[in-house]
């Protein structure tokens, strides 16, 4: 049986994410909810809290914002989670976790998922990757908005409460946790709707900072270790990528982001990604200050 998890704040959302599952899974579930309105708990202690209580051998972490797209979905999880070799599965994750700080997302060529995704603006756009051809994509760290995993592994690791108080990270971290002795992956078998898009705040980016030290000492982590030449420019994109993205996104102070430039700069003053961030720099400084931030 599969223990359906989920951490509630809209009802409107969870009766609609109920119907779907039952119309979609095509075995045996259990619903366990935890309506977090008022009480305002992390998610590590809501998910650890609603799997102590599960019935199911398979338990599944989900938002209440996503609709299954593949009928009979079950079967094809169960059949992946049987292996005992596999950690956790989800729709979203990286065949890397570089050293320099970001989200779940990598470069293109580690970055694997197979879901739809709803904007803001009313568009939405088909994220599948899948270049091996394969029925599920191994990875290194999984986006949160669905993730999978046998009941003795999320025993052996559980979320981690301590560290992430919030809503934010908890999902690279599990992942990340649970990758350092099983494999786990993006299943390429199963299509998922995803109604919301994630939040970058300041919360967020506290969370960020708080992953990237807990693992200081396994990061970069990969799948297929590239030579230290490789491995040491692509640490270089990731982090102009991600200055770029607080600048662009309005994550953070500007101090901040200023910070992260001039300790870029410092590293890889020879590199071209200087001059580029140099130029965003002022850019973004002076759409800033015409928005009133600074």
């Amino acid at each position: 049986m599969i223990s359906m998890i989920v951490c509630s704040v809209d009802p409107a959302k969870l009766e609609k994410f109920c119907e779907n599952v039952l119309m979609t899974i095509g075995l045996p579930c259990e619903f366990i909810f935890y309506d977090n309105r008022e009480t305002g708990y992390s998610i590590t202690h809501v998910y650890n809290l609603c799997a102590e209580k599960a019935k199911g051998e398979y338990l599944c972490f989900a938002h209440e914002d996503i609709f299954f797209r593949t009928p009979n979905w079950g079967e094809r999880i169960v059949s992946l989670l049987q292996k005992p070799t596999t950690g956790v599965v989800g729709f979203a994750g990286s065949m890397a976790k570089l050293a320099t700080c970001s989200g779940w997302g990598s470069l293109k060529q580690y970055t694997r998922y197979n879901y739809i995704q709803h904007f803001k603006d009313g568009s939405i756009k088909y994220f599948i990757t899948n270049p091996d051809k394969v029925s599920a994509s191994p990875v290194i760290v999984l986006d949160g908005m669905c993730l999978f995993m046998r009941r003795n592994v999320w025993a052996e690791f559980r979320f981690d409460e301590d560290t992430f108080r919030g809503f934010h990270l908890y999902d690279l971290d599990i992942s990340m946790a649970v990758g350092q002795k099983y494999t786990n992956y993006v299943t390429n078998d199963i299509l998922l709707e995803h109604f919301s898009e994630g939040s970058y705040n300041q919360a967020w980016l506290d969370d960020t900072a708080k992953f990237h030290k807990k693992w200081a000492d396994r990061l970069p982590f990969y799948l297929k270790k590239p030579n230290s030449l490789v491995a040491y420019f692509r640490e270089i994109k990731m982090s102009f990528r991600f200055i770029r993205m607080l600048m662009k996104k309005r994550v953070g102070s500007w101090d901040f982001i200023e910070t992260c430039c001039h300790e870029h700069f410092k590293r890889y003053y020879w590199h071209i990604s200087s001059l580029k961030l140099l130029q965003r720099l002022y850019k973004y400084k002076r759409q800033w200050r015409r928005e009133g931030r600074l």
